[in-house]
């Protein structure tokens, strides 16, 4: 079971307790804090970290050197990078953003066959493209946030969801879908080539407590126990802070058939002592 370190942490998200998470942010002022944080967490063994595609992680991806072996997990898209440039600074700013950021063949192959079909599915090399930092290592896995993988669920486009992930290995990087609906989310991938599934990682909420476990506890249970061609990605093992026995909440992840745990802290020394346990 491979150990990756979380951003929560970085970027002030506490689902248990916003006063914490408002301070915890303070600690994280600079890209220098978070890289320091990170570099220290790697030295203790984890495997790798997670980042979100806010600018803060679009840098800090930008600029951090990994060791052999360490994992980069990256998070797309960031909504509200777009709609706070648009709303400061208007589309004419966007349409500049996406001038210097994509490639030729993204701009103009790409977005005129979009503005011809109408289908968002030939949009998204571009917003990919748009996403991912230049300097992004390759083999890197770049993850389809929650927000979007569920409501692409919900419009029945599953369609999208094997070009997002066939896109990426194009591009030389790995796919990953985090999702709240890890059972509906099987049945879609279940159509996938099995070159796509062998590539894929399922990031989704596992914990002893059931606290935001969907459908139910059991039935998760049940998913992680199968045998699948992609590999598993446990988050919020530790109830989003909210566990009072760490060390009997972490034995539960261990009983677990999970390829990879994720999980956060502002407090190195927790880092530790959760690796530790992991380890043991």
């Amino acid at each position: 079971m491979r150990q990756i370190l979380g951003d929560n942490q970085f970027f002030g998200i506490n689902h248990n307790d916003l006063d914490k998470a408002e301070s915890t942010k303070a600690k994280f002022s600079s890209n220098e804090d978070i890289i320091s944080f990170i570099s220290q967490s790697l030295m203790i063994g984890l495997d790798g970290f997670m980042m979100n595609s806010n600018d803060r992680g679009y840098n800090i991806v930008s600029s951090i050197k990994l060791d052999k072996g360490k994992e980069i997990h990256y998070s797309v898209p960031y909504p509200h990078k777009f709609a706070t440039m648009v709303n400061e600074q208007g589309m004419l700013e966007l349409f500049k953003y996406a001038l210097r950021s994509a490639s030729f063949n993204s701009l103009f192959r790409k977005a005129p066959k979009f503005l011809i079909t109408r289908n968002i599915k030939d949009l998204l090399p571009l917003i990919i493209e748009l996403e991912l930092p230049h300097k992004l290592e390759k083999g890197s896995y770049v993850y389809l946030q929650n927000i979007v993988t569920d409501l692409v669920l919900g419009m029945k486009r599953d369609d999208l969801l094997l070009e997002f992930c066939e896109v990426l290995i194009k591009k030389g990087f790995k796919p990953g879908l985090i999702t709240l609906n890890p059972l509906i989310l099987e049945k879609t991938i279940a159509e996938f080539p099995v070159t796509v599934q062998s590539e894929l990682v399922v990031c989704f909420n596992i914990n002893k407590k059931g606290f935001n476990v969907f459908p139910n506890l059991n039935l998760v249970e049940t998913f992680i126990g199968k045998d699948h061609y992609f590999k598993k990605m446990g988050m919020s093992i530790l109830s989003s802070g909210g566990v009072s026995d760490i060390p009997d909440a972490i034995q539960y992840i261990k009983n677990l058939k999970l390829d990879y745990v994720v999980y956060g802290s502002s407090k190195i020394k927790n880092v530790q002592s959760n690796f530790d346990l992991l380890k043991a």
